[in-house]
């Protein structure tokens, strides 16, 4: 079943590149999250959406609380400038090992 919740595809996609921004090569785990992300944003399905948070639970809570903390930013940037990214605006794709927490390794 498809997802057509706005504010649910909205927190998708602010999740998405706030992972994007917290992302290391070499961690499966953000790989896996960030792929994840990426299906339940082309899909809208309410299955990708549960893997997806099945993803985001198992990612270390180092970079959980990274990943909130920029989805917090995010959104309160979004609110403020009263913008909003289209259901089908791509998320930005950074080059490997250059997140804005810079390389490292977990």
């Amino acid at each position: 079943m498809p997802l057509e919740d706005e504010a649910a595809l909205c927190s998708i996609e602010i999740l998405a590149e706030a992972v994007e921004m917290a992302f290391v090569p070499g961690i499966l785990e953000l790989r896996t999250l960030r792929d994840a992300l990426r299906e339940a944003r082309r899909t809208r399905s309410s299955a990708a959406v549960r893997l997806a948070y099945s993803a985001f639970s198992r990612v270390d809570p180092e970079f959980r609380n990274r990943i909130s903390h920029h989805a917090l930013t995010l959104a309160t940037l979004r609110r403020r400038s009263g913008g909003r990214m289209p259901a089908g605006t791509p998320v930005s794709e950074r080059s490997s090992g250059r997140g804005i927490d810079g390389p490292r390794r977990a």
